[in-house]
């Protein structure tokens, strides 16, 4: 995807007049702010962060729903129903129609309650992919999807206190059931038997992606237009007549009700996207800035609903680097707030829930394009608003062309017209890191009295974003206060966590993140195991596509190291399809299969796949499915399968084979309820962990003909891809023993020429591969400091990351330049982490405490 910006401009000069006479009063039209979704498995690993690192939990809270931070005002949460929304599975918290709801059961209802505890004025709201199959079943569908939404609501207020102000009667992004609509709203509104009034709980519908046509049905009959309080779109700034007329005419609100966050990977694109500033790209931070600046310009919409805010599940899954805050190491502590959270302060700190848009100062030129949902070929784009109680005003605005725009505001019949007001600007940097200049506090205005009007002039500089504002906010630093750390080896759990625990976290063990399937800490045989829960007749119905059952769990930085676990498989009726399997090097949850997979059969079968490609199988004579073993080891590019310590196969890569890279551990099964226990993973040899570097970081140096994708898909690390031609070069610079270059090149190899050090080059053939699959690898190098160059002789070459061998331990220190340049600190060799067993261990490496659970 190339990047699109508006054409260059020579100085412009824009008048803006800011009237207060023209504020839009009408109370479903005041600002509503920003909002979250909270979706797709995308806020799984918040709960492991409240468990093991609370600090670090209650930070983000904070700086998502506080005051000083995002000030998020409305959550809307998926009703789950276990299959794959995008980014991974959402438990449902009723998957039989007998059972009580389940609220604990995934992360959404726990932030919620945690959230309000930080912002109470939050408002609630819920939203469905698919529905419980009982539902679907039913024979009377609209009264059995009545019960699941009233028992859903029952339960989190009876669990968490939570009163949901909202809930969406559409299917997300589906054909609206304008009866089922009407249904709902007689239902709630009649309600007697609630623990808090639900007539007054009002209903979104539309969820539709860039179109409203439920505003045309709701003109056209009045039942469903008294029905539907708000009405929604997804990813697009702009709305129809019909739907502006609904807010207009009818008291309606409308809303952005499910917005991109920023993508671009600013820390390293800077240096090679157009604009050098790494906010540029499609899907970056200005032209997400732009779509939430032409909201109520292009479509009269009050709220901004980001999906996600914050990224709470591991890199690979689908979407990924895409986030105001990245959350993926629950371990440590670490987590990273993105241009976008910067662009969402210059909303957040200047601007209140309940001001006034003021008519013709909101502006923008651009128009949609790109892949749709982007706001393109933009010069003028700005908003403005005031609270009519108290004068104060802000407006903030975009400059995506090359050159200055200067703007010269004109503000009357406001009380603070003629107060100072204080300009704050983001754009990228000038010489030093690439976040210098993130909401900074660059200037002081005072207005000049002209005409009966208070006038002063802003110059906006080239692919920035500024606001100005009569707010005197205060200058803080905001932070992260824990470095990134890989998680250490060994890991072990044996599930046997605390009743109370589980309870509280809806049977989730720790660190792990469903692709499909429900894993869940279950009893048997008196004591526990983690159970795949969702079997083919209870599986709900598709809103996407949902893999065979998986999930992953630790460090994508794993490289060298073993996984070993009991496997328990259930009874079936189709011995040839029922299986269970541990895998390693997981790292792409969007292919669902990812990594080395080892898994066996109900009939003895067993097979080694990379990725989906089978690599040996064979058959277990007189196979016993009721327990087994199952081991699997990976040391470069040697792998190793044990079933009950029995070594079945070994392959070693060899030429240009597809070869897997470095990634976290992973249990599979079939529509089962298979089990899995004492899961081990440990160590193999001195060098278990690597380092990650995006192809844009710091210690890649290009020549020659490249071409650097900036905004590529998310199925490369950070979504970038640097694509050379014959001739081209790479210089790579590391610490270590050796390296593995990435990216996705498919069945295509290309020669390449290899020097270390200076030294003679030497020919080798590029392995083939998908996305992060290694490319071309060198290991056995000296311990210390290396320069390789790697010249393309003939073909072509993608690289989209690189890993650095040699890491011995999880705390070593690495040079680095990417995610937040903090250098991690030499420590003592990390003890194991054993989960779930009686007794604690003091993580030394990681900053990990372990508590003691009791058991049962």
């Amino acid at each position: 995807m190339k990047t699109v910006h508006a054409k260059d401009t020579k100085g412009r000069t824009r008048s803006v007049t800011i009237d207060g006479s023209k504020s839009n009063r009408k109370e479903n039209m005041l600002y509503k702010g920003n909002g979250m979704v909270s979706g797709n498995n995308t806020s799984r690993l918040l709960i492991d962060y409240k468990e093991k690192q609370p600090e670090a939990y209650t930070q983000m809270l904070e700086y998502l729903f506080g005051d000083s931070g995002l000030k998020i005002n409305h959550l809307k949460v998926e009703m789950g129903s276990d299959v794959n929304s995008s980014s991974g599975t959402e438990p449902s918290v009723k998957r039989y129609e007998d059972e009580p709801a389940d609220v604990t059961r995934g992360a959404a209802y726990i932030l919620a309650h945690d959230a309000k505890l930080v912002n109470p004025d939050l408002t609630l709201d819920m939203l469905w992919w698919s529905e419980p199959k009982w539902v679907t079943d039913s024979a009377d569908v609209y009264s059995a999807r009545y019960k699941w939404y009233k028992e859903t609501l029952d339960a989190a207020y009876e669990k968490y206190g939570l009163v949901f102000d909202y809930v969406s009667a559409t299917r997300n992004e589906r054909a609206a059931d304008d009866d089922w609509i009407k249904y709902l709203s007689k239902a709630l509104k009649s309600e007697k038997d609630c623990p808090y009034d639900y007539s007054k709980i009002k209903i979104v519908a539309g969820e539709e992606v860039c179109t409203w046509n439920v505003a045309d049905d709701m003109l056209e009959d009045e039942e469903l237009l008294e029905a539907i309080d708000v009405i929604g779109s997804h990813y697009t700034s702009w709305s129809t007549d019909n739907a502006q007329k609904l807010a207009y005419e009818h008291g309606k609100e409308v809303w952005f009700s499910e917005a991109c966050p920023p993508m671009e990977y600013a820390q390293g694109t800077y240096k090679y996207d157009s604009t050098k500033t790494g906010l540029s790209e499609i899907n970056g931070m200005l032209d997400v800035a732009n779509r939430f600046l032409t909201m109520y310009a292009g479509g009269r919409m009050t709220l901004y609903e980001y999906q996600p805010a914050v990224a709470a599940y591991y890199s690979g899954g689908t979407y990924s680097q895409k986030q105001l805050i990245r959350a993926d190491e629950p371990w440590s502590g670490y987590y990273l707030l993105d241009p976008g959270f910067y662009m969402g302060l210059h909303f957040s700190q200047f601007y209140d829930k309940g001001w006034a848009f003021i008519e013709d100062a909101c502006f923008g030129d651009g128009k949609a394009g790109g892949d749709g949902h982007a706001v393109v070929d933009a010069t003028y784009t700005y908003m403005t608003a005031c609270d009519t109680e108290t004068g104060d005003y802000s407006v903030t605005m975009t400059n995506t062309t090359a050159e200055e725009i200067t703007y010269e505001f004109n503000v009357k019949n406001l009380d603070k017209a003629a107060s100072q007001v204080y300009v704050w600007e983001t754009r990228g940097p000038d010489s030093g890191a690439y976040d210098e200049n993130y909401f900074k506090k660059t200037d002081t205005l005072t207005p000049s009295e002209k005409d009966g009007s208070f006038t002063y002039s802003v110059t906006v500089k080239p692919y920035s974003l500024v606001t100005v504002s009569t707010l005197d906010v205060k200058e803080q630093e905001y932070k992260c206060g824990y470095e990134s750390k890989v998680m250490p080896l060994p890991y072990a759990d044996d599930f046997e966590y605390s009743d109370e625990f589980l309870a509280e976290r809806g049977g989730a063990p720790l660190y792990t993140t469903d692709q499909g399937g429900a894993f869940e800490v279950a009893k048997k045989d008196g004591g526990k195991v983690l159970m795949q829960k969702i079997t083919k007749d209870i599986k709900a119905t598709e809103w996407g596509r949902t893999p065979k059952p998986v999930t992953c769990f630790g460090d994508d930085r794993w490289w060298n190291y073993s996984v070993s676990a009991d496997v328990y498989l259930d009874t079936s009726d189709t011995h040839e399809e029922n299986y269970a399997g541990i895998g390693m090097r997981y790292n792409l949850a969007t292919a669902a299969e990812s990594g080395y997979r080892l898994a066996i059969y109900e009939n003895g079968k067993w097979e080694l796949k990379l990725n989906r490609e089978v690599l040996q199988e064979g058959t277990v004579e007189g196979f016993d499915p009721e327990k087994n073993n199952l081991r699997i080891e990976g040391e470069y590019e040697n792998i190793k399968c044990y079933i009950n310590d029995t070594l079945v196969c070994e392959i070693t890569h060899k030429g240009t084979d597809n070869k897997g890279s470095a990634g976290r551990a992973s249990l599979c099964s079939s529509f089962n309820n298979n089990c899995f226990d004492n899961v081990e993973i440990a160590p193999i040899g001195d060098e278990s962990y690597i380092t990650r570097y995006d192809n844009t970081d710091g210690v890649f140096e290009y020549s020659g003909e490249w071409e650097h994708n900036c905004m590529s898909s998310f199925s490369n690390f950070r979504r970038t891809a640097s694509s050379g031609k014959e001739g081209s070069a790479l210089t790579l610079k590391f610490k270590g023993t050796g390296f593995a270059l990435t990216g996705d090149n498919g069945k295509n190899s290309a020669e390449v020429l290899v020097s270390i050090d200076g030294g003679e080059e030497k020919t080798v053939s590029t392995h083939q591969s998908s996305a992060r699959g290694i490319v071309l690898d060198m290991h056995g190098l000296d311990d210390g400091e290396h320069t390789a160059v790697v010249t393309i002789k003939n073909g072509d070459m993608s690289v989209d990351a690189v890993e650095i061998y040699g890491r011995k331990t999880a705390a070593e220190q690495v040079p680095s330049d990417s995610i937040s340049d903090v250098q991690e600190k030499k420590s003592s060799k990390a003890l194991p982490i054993v989960l779930g067993c009686a007794g604690a261990a003091a993580i030394v490496g990681a900053a990990i405490a372990i508590k003691r659970r009791k058991k049962k």
